[in-house]
């Protein structure tokens, strides 16, 4: 659980940064711009593999049985999950809900997959995920973020929903490749 944990802090304090305005500037001051994003991007992807390989390893500790209806809401969550993902790329109408399109999908996806799992190592990786998305979206409200006042095109609406719906049928296909865990029955 270590590497998991391990993950966890490097791959959620790198996204902190851009919270705290000074430091990010700071950074910005001594690794220029692309520094920066070449920085972040390299620690990022060093937390999310760290992660990844200490959730495939972490013991399975039971801390409670989720319900039986838990797999329902999940996929249900994940479908908002993926629409809000999608409409992070794309001038979509959520963007007149919300400035935190990707937020939102995280936080959907960490708490639905909250009512499918009960293991230890689940609650830290999707409680984490959880917590970040609504700490950065309250920090980034605080300093300034607002949703979208302009109307947007029902053609990236429709656009949203079909590339979501594609990449939500691959996810339910795939899942057993990349989890372990199949949901075809």
């Amino acid at each position: 659980m270590e590497l998991l944990i391990t993950g966890l802090i490097i791959f959620i304090a790198i996204h902190l940064i851009p919270a705290k305005v000074s430091l990010r500037e700071s950074l910005v001051g001594k690794l220029g711009e692309s520094g920066y994003k070449a920085g972040f991007a390299l620690i990022s992807l060093a937390g999310l593999a760290l992660i990844v390989i200490g959730k495939g390893r972490a013991e399975f500790i039971e801390v409670y049985e989720p319900q039986s209806w838990g797999t329902h809401v999940t996929g249900l969550l994940m479908l908002f999950a993926i629409v809000s993902m999608v409409s992070f790329k794309l001038e979509t109408s959520i963007r007149r809900i919300t400035a935190h399109p990707m937020l939102w999908g995280i936080t959907f996806w960490s708490a639905g997959h909250l009512f499918a799992n009960g293991d230890a190592a689940s609650l830290l990786l999707f409680g984490a995920f959880l917590t970040y998305a609504l700490f950065a979206m309250a920090s980034a409200n605080r300093r300034g973020a607002r949703p979208a006042g302009n109307k947007m095109s029902l053609m990236q609406d429709g656009i949203a929903l079909v590339v979501s719906s594609v990449i939500y049928v691959a996810l339910m296909m795939m899942h057993a490749h990349f989890t372990g865990i199949s949901l075809m029955a």
